[in-house]
């Protein structure tokens, strides 16, 4: 018996010293240089691949990629936490065509009724697709937005419940640099994707969008091929987004708001310029949306999901997730939009971390959450679903990192090419609310000598922290940045292949990636969320 305890204690010992070891710098360096180009430029030649067809969402060529994906969690070890015991979350989509000659805006203004035409007084914006019509009376609700942490609340003296509510696009002084919000830069309050939320958790019948009475200056960025003409709609089944919601031009508005004697411009000049909500019951005017669609099918998606379960007998129940999206934009017109950069080179990063992890023998003290989404280029339908169905308490969430290309180098132009080219730089996004992740962020990138950009939480043209995949934990509150490497313009072509990928950037940024992940798994605390957002030291690095 005395023999057997102390072979014990020594095991116990051994595995313990084992533990610190593989936490050590010079181990993390060594599973580091595990995040190979070669194993890279292999993930990212088979997901871009024609027999792949561009992944469409739901798609047989984007089954592949999942299974492929799964296999890899399945070698690696890791521990499937989907549905039945498997690497996956299953979760139906719904597709369909909106039918223009019964999709009706009508109105009834101070006792005259008048019909809207589709097309030039109103059109359609991305909402769930079920046939339905929803009439009530009209209220005003300023910009749609709750902010308690502004001290601004557009529905704190109005009742939007059954009712066809009128908003603005953005947020109060938007394009002013001293906004009281967060300056030139949108909080996640300004984009429609959550106001529809925001409004359909309010129970409103219906939901009227003014168009901005001067356009975002946003540059084009010409295209090397044509990109595909999205025709099919797409959205989950449920109620995400499940209020008939239109997009209205600026005179139609002033219509509908002529009974309460006033204009879009001047309730828009009014919010701006004192920054109190100038919401208001309009008794004289009604409206029915009908929104109508033909071909509805339902299909199955599904998201990639394992776990690394963290070593740390207490901190192991905290998580991080690390995530990418494998779909892409599929055939369209003769031509397959492989999506190389969009985004096989994320769904290679998070393999690249995973491959780090397990046979580098590293064990954080904190679980890793893997996820590969699905229906990210239908407006995030994947992460979505996965933040209202998680497998993990979102209260249990410490941080999620998500990679969307971040194989490319810059040439956007909304922002000058510099004389190297951006062959060594990463956008960071989001650490405006997250400050604490760029300081793991900045820490980490020391072996890497990446060129950290965050010029994107100042001023983001192109709206790009809010069109992927961790957008959905901001209003979470759950902190939560993205590396991408910008906009190029094969993007959305047939010409983001594999053979266009900056290998090299693309293996430091995953290396760096792995690093900070690592570096948050083992820290003592939590990071914090920065509901308001926290001043930048620069723009630029």
């Amino acid at each position: 018996m005395r023999l057997l305890q102390t072979t014990t204690a020594l095991c116990l010992l051994s595995l313990n010293l084992f533990a610190q070891n593989a936490a050590s710098p010079p181990a993390i360096d060594r599973a580091a240089d595990l995040i190979r180009e070669q194993d890279i430029r292999a993930d990212i030649t088979f997901l871009a691949s024609d027999a792949l067809a561009g992944r469409n969402s739901t798609s047989h060529e984007d089954r592949i990629a999942t299974d492929f994906i799964a296999s890899e969690f399945l070698r690696l070890g890791l521990k499937p936490i989907g549905d039945n015991g498997t690497y996956f979350q299953e979760m139906e989509i719904l597709t369909g065509n909106v039918d223009h000659g019964h999709t009706t805006l009508e109105a009834t203004i101070g006792g005259t009724k008048k019909a809207f035409a589709f097309g030039s007084d109103f059109q359609t914006v991305r909402q769930s697709i079920r046939n339905t019509n929803s009439c009530g009376r009209l209220v005003f609700a300023g910009y749609g937005i709750d902010a308690p942490e502004y001290g601004y609340n557009d529905f704190a003296n109005i009742d939007v419940k059954g009712k066809i509510a009128i908003i603005f696009l953005r947020e109060p002084q938007a394009n002013d640099p001293s906004a009281k919000m967060m300056g030139t830069l949108d909080s996640y309050h300004a984009f429609n994707w959550q106001k529809l939320e925001e409004l359909r958790r309010r129970g409103a019948a219906g939901l009227l969008i003014v168009q901005d009475r001067v356009p975002r200056n946003v540059k084009p960025i010409p295209p090397t091929s044509p990109r595909p003409a999205v025709t099919t709609s797409y959205a989950l089944a449920g109620e995400m987004w499940d209020i008939p919601t239109f997009l209205v031009k600026r005179d139609v508005a002033d219509q509908l708001l002529s009974p309460g004697g006033k204009t879009a411009d001047t309730l828009q000049a009014a919010i701006d310029h004192s920054l109190q909500p100038q919401s208001f019951d309009l008794p004289q005017g009604s409206a029915c949306l009908n929104k109508a669609f033909t071909e509805i099918e339902s299909h199955k998606g599904r998201n990639v999901v394992a776990m690394l379960e963290g070593s740390d007998p207490r901190l192991k129940a905290e998580t991080i997730i690390l995530t990418a999206h494998h779909d892409h934009m599929g055939e369209s017109g003769g031509h397959i939009y492989h999506g190389a950069d969009d985004n096989a080179s994320g769904v290679s990063g998070i393999l690249s971390v995973a491959r780090a992890l397990t046979l580098g023998n590293i064990h954080p003290k904190r679980s890793i959450l893997f996820i590969s989404y699905d229906a990210e280029e239908r407006i995030f339908l994947g992460s979505y679903f996965y933040v209202t169905h998680p497998l993990i308490p979102l209260a249990r969430t410490v941080a999620t990192i998500n990679l969307d290309m971040i194989g490319r180098d810059e040439n956007d132009a909304n922002w000058p090419v510099p004389p190297d080219q951006n062959r060594n730089m990463v956008n960071v996004l989001g650490t405006r609310y997250n400050p604490g992740l760029r300081a793991v962020i900045d820490r980490e990138n020391k072996p890497e000598h990446l060129k950290l950009d965050y010029k994107m939480d100042t001023v983001d043209p192109d709206s790009l922290w809010s069109r992927s995949d961790h957008f959905w934990f901001a209003p979470l509150h759950i902190p939560q940045v993205e590396f991408q490497t910008g906009l190029h313009p094969d993007y959305h072509t047939e010409n983001d292949t594999a053979d266009r990928i900056n290998y090299p950037k693309t293996t430091r940024i995953d290396r760096l990636v792995f690093r900070s992940v690592v570096d948050i798994a083992n820290a003592p605390n939590r990071i914090a969320f920065v509901p308001a957002g926290a001043p930048l030291p620069s723009q630029h690095p």
